[in-house]
């Protein structure tokens, strides 16, 4: 029987870091599948991925290298993520990569300039306790970058704090729209829905 389970754990140790292997691709305009990686970061959240600890925010990072349109955000969690994942999840501290590619046979990237950092901002008044100042800054990133998953999940859960569940609720399933392989978030909606 010890043999058994033995063997049982040795596998899921194995093969669990594959089951949480992913890409996702946003496109903006007409996209770059193909092209080379013009920035790259490492996004880590605390609560399972509910709650970004950096800010790692792909329209962000496009606008600082001029891009405005013909880019793609690739989200992506490695075998290297889930592997980090699983020595600090036990902290609930999760990692993924996030990649802005350009140019490749889709099209050229063309220029826009810088805005502010809502995202940090919004994590700012989330670390600082001010949920209402939070909500502010959210919700001016997702206005100014509706396709910003980052965004929904942190009005999301600044929406949770102040006891708002059903904006909370409505903003968690925005970013699942924007994401649905993110399974933490979509398992805490689930919940959600059920009242707890």
């Amino acid at each position: 029987m010890k043999k058994a389970v033995l063997f049982l754990l040795c596998l899921t140790v194995l093969f669990a870091p594959l089951s949480g292997c992913y890409t996702m691709n946003n496109t903006i305009g007409s996209g770059a599948p193909d092209g080379a990686p013009v920035a790259e970061d490492r996004q880590w959240f605390l609560l399972w991925g509910l709650l970004p600890l950096n800010n790692v925010d792909g329209g962000q990072m496009a606008q600082q290298k001029g891009l405005r349109t013909n880019y793609t955000i690739q989200t992506q969690q490695s075998f290297i993520d889930v592997l980090l994942n699983i020595f600090t999840g036990f902290v609930t501290v999760y990692s993924r990569d996030v990649k802005v590619l350009a140019g490749g046979s889709s099209g050229t990237p063309s220029v826009s300039t810088g805005g502010t950092n809502y995202i940090a901002l919004g994590n700012q008044s989330m670390m600082a306790k001010d949920y209402n100042g939070a909500v502010q800054n959210y919700q001016n990133a997702v206005n100014a970058n509706p396709s910003s998953e980052g965004a929904y999940q942190g009005l999301g859960t600044a929406y949770y704090y102040l006891g708002q569940k059903d904006q909370a609720l409505n903003a968690f399933q925005q970013a699942l729209q924007l994401d649905p392989n993110n399974t933490r978030l979509a398992a805490f909606v689930n919940k959600l829905k059920n009242g707890n």
